[in-house]
Formats: structure tokens, sequence, C-alpha cells
């Protein structure tokens, strides 16, 4: 392809020729952050429309075109170290989280609890020979037996908040593997298309990132299309940074638009949601870049601000100059590494 591949084995960016400069230190386009303001980030754009100047999504990308019935799309891979490791699957651990709270069965609060642990009734599987709590006992420990991860997160999510670590402990009935990281970027907040969708996996000791890049809006349905089999992937299980409210949303509504029948029904683990009840009052904000600053230690040094993701989109589409893709691209490749490792350290698998 004319915008070369990374070699095997090799950690890479998705694009050859800005991949090369900036790991060699190159012209340093990206060297200083242009999170605080607009103007270092338009500095950065002009830089990076005269470099790219003649060239095409292909040229300065490392990916490949994918077609499927509704059309062809463009894919980006690479791969990135992940420095915090997910434990491996512990289906043990998180039965026990959930079968030493009888709160989870209705009718039991506080009092109640203490009063039926004094009676000997331990676990929710005692309960099974409780007349009064047998019934929804069982259901619980059905849905245990048949790890029905989306099941348990319903029942969970009624008795205590979205947020409970119980949760996180439902995780575990899913081998690293099988989580899905999530990240899309947009034209706007509502009705407007998706212009990359990224994805990213856990193998081994690293990161596996695939993004779906759009080289035009009439890319959107095939894009949807090509990464539809990796969010409803049997077994898989969804990890967001505030999915629940604008991703998962957003994704459906684009589906919809285009006719193209989904699910989307996989177990959703929205690390938002957990860390906003970890940290929130010792941070100054559960913004996921902060995040990286404050808990994960890393300071992007080559963000583009998630808000300029249209402007910058936009520039490329009327100029089809590539260059202002990179950052764009960068953006949400390190959205899905941070996702990741703040996942790890919110699971305590660290």
């Amino acid at each position: 392809m004319p915008g070369g591949s990374n070699p095997p084995g090799r950690m890479g960016y998705p694009f050859d020729r800005a991949g090369r400069g900036w790991r060699a230190g190159g012209r340093g386009l990206f060297r200083e952050s242009i999170a605080p303001g607009c103007d270092r980030a338009r500095h950065i754009r002009d830089d990076l429309i005269a470099e790219y100047r003649g060239l095409t999504v292909e040229d300065a990308f490392s990916g490949r075109e994918v077609a499927c019935p509704t059309g062809s799309c463009y894919v980006l891979e690479s791969r990135s170290p992940m420095t915090e490791g997910l434990d491996s699957r512990d289906p043990e651990r998180a039965a026990a989280a959930i079968l030493a709270d009888l709160t989870l069965v209705p009718g039991i609060g506080g009092a109640t609890r203490q009063r039926l642990q004094r009676q000997g009734y331990r676990t929710i599987a005692d309960l099974v020979r409780h007349p009064l709590y047998c019934r929804d006992a069982a259901r619980i420990l059905d849905g245990i037996l048949g790890r029905d991860t989306c099941g348990l997160m319903e029942w969970i999510g009624r008795r205590h908040r979205q947020s409970d670590p119980l949760l996180l402990e439902v995780s575990r009935f899913h081998a690293p593997e099988t989580f899905v990281f999530l990240d899309i970027e947009t034209l706007g907040l509502s009705s407007r298309p998706i212009v990359l969708i990224g994805l990213a996996r856990v193998e081994s000791d690293a990161i596996a990132i695939r993004q779906y890049l759009l080289r035009s809006l009439n890319e959107e349905a095939a894009a949807l299309a090509t990464a539809l089999p990796d969010l409803e992937a049997e077994g898989a299980a969804l990890v967001t940074f505030n999915g629940r409210a604008f991703d998962l949303p957003f994704i459906r509504e684009r589906l919809v638009r285009y006719g193209i029948p989904a699910d989307l029904g996989a177990p959703h683990f929205d690390a938002l949601l957990f860390a906003r009840r970890r940290w929130k009052g010792s941070i100054p904000a559960c913004r996921l870049n902060v995040l990286e600053t404050e808990v994960l230690g890393v300071e992007r040094q080559d963000d583009l601000p998630g808000w300029m993701v249209p402007e910058f989109y936009d520039i490329y589409r009327r100029t089809e100059n590539p260059g202002p893709l990179i950052p764009v691209v960068e953006h949400n490749r390190q959205d899905l590494v941070s996702l990741a490792r703040l996942f790890a350290l919110l699971r305590g698998d660290e």
C-alpha cells in the first residue's frame, strides 16, 4: 500500500510518515501540548497541511481498505504496550463477592442482613432455603451459575448505584481478551456523523488497536457495519468512558439511520462512573485527560482537544489534505490506551 506498514512486532502509530518523524524527534510538531488553547492547535494544523499537501489518506496512513455489503471503509491498526495488565478471568472471586451481599435480595436492608447473618444465613446461597427470600436468592444464584453478566449487572444496578464496585467484580467473569474498549469521534453531539470508531483489545502485554477512519462521510455506514461484529461478538464485554451517555446511544442512532440491525446487548462497563466514585473530590475533574495526568501519570504532549475534532475533520473534507486527520487519529488512539489502563487500575489489577 502507498503508506507502507509497521515492521512485524514493532509497536507503532497507524500512520507511517508522521509516525517515523515523531519517533525520531522529527520536526517536533507535537512536542508541545496543544490542549490549553486553540492557537497552538491551529498552528500545528497549518504545519500539517503544508507537510501533507498533495498527499492522500492512503499516502499518509499505514492502513488498509475493507469492503463490506454496505461499501468500503479504511482501517488503521497499531499496538501499544499495556503497562497495567488485566488479571485473568476469576469467576470464583466474582461469585463470592456477589453471594456475600445479602442486600441484593429485595426486602433485605442493613438491619435485616445483620439479623439474617446471626441466624446463619451468611450468603445468598444460604437464602435459597429461607421461606421468604428463597425465590429471589435462587434467581441470583442461577445468574451466577449461568455466567449471566448482563442479568447480574441489571440486578445489582436495581439495588445499588451504577458505580458500585460490585459491578466491577462482575467483570471478572470475562477473560481479559474478551474486553472491547470503545471510543468514537464525531462531528457533533447529536445527529451528526461518526468520523472515527476506535476499538481496542488487550493481547498479552499489549493493547491492539483498530480504528475505522472515514475518508468521506459516505463511508460511515460501512465503518459501522464493519465494526459491529466486534461489538456483538459472543462473550464480549464493552468498556467505555462515558459510553453509557454518549458512545453507545450515538452508535445506536447512527445504525438506525442506515437501517443496520444491531443488538449491542453486551455487558457494558462505563469507567467514568467508577472513576467518579473513586476519585471525585480528590482530583480537579473526572475527565479522561485529567485522570491520565493525576492517576496514570501520563502527560499528553501531542493531544488535540476533543472539541476541536470536528474543525480538523472539516478542514480535511474541504482540502482533501490528510494532515489534519493525524492529531484526530492519535487523540482517539491515546484515549483507548488510557481507557484500558484506567480500567485495569479501577479493578485493582496492577
